[in-house]
């Protein structure tokens, strides 16, 4: 009957045959809630059950839409923990006034290479963006 429903009006299930319930007094499990979708998004559907019962007798289902949205943080200079004094001493050597025909370009390498010597960066990370259902539509 629900392979009947679901042909009828194209339809796909995205359960993986994972339990979705326990019984409380037995313990055994099955798999009696159904998730359905589009076979226009099927492929971009994740779905998965959850460990936590949360004090249910039905296991939580998690069910995402594409890929999970990232950005990447560009490591940054940690100002607090650079070496100041190095940092000084070796712009000096470098980019003191012993070299007044320095270009803007050779300058700016330079600098940078001594900043990369004494002051540290933070680490490159990728941060995860939560995607927000629940919205003033929802409401």
């Amino acid at each position: 009957m629900v392979e009947d429903i679901l042909t009828k009006h194209n339809l796909c299930i995205l359960n993986d045959s994972s339990s979705t319930y326990i019984h409380p007094a037995t313990g055994s499990s099955s798999a009696i809630d159904l998730s359905i979708c589009s076979p226009d998004i099927f492929l971009d559907v994740q779905w998965q059950t959850l460990d936590d019962l949360c004090g249910s007798d039905h296991y939580p289902i998690s069910i995402s839409y594409g890929s999970i949205e990232t950005s990447s943080a560009i490591p940054s200079w940690k100002l607090r923990k650079a070496d100041w004094p190095f940092f000084s001493n070796e712009t000096s050597e470098l980019l003191g006034c012993c070299n007044p025909d320095i270009s803007l370009d050779e300058f700016s390498e330079k600098l940078i290479i001594v900043a990369k010597n004494n002051i540290p960066k933070s680490k490159f990370s990728i941060r995860k963006h939560n995607t927000v259902w629940f919205n003033d539509t929802c409401k």
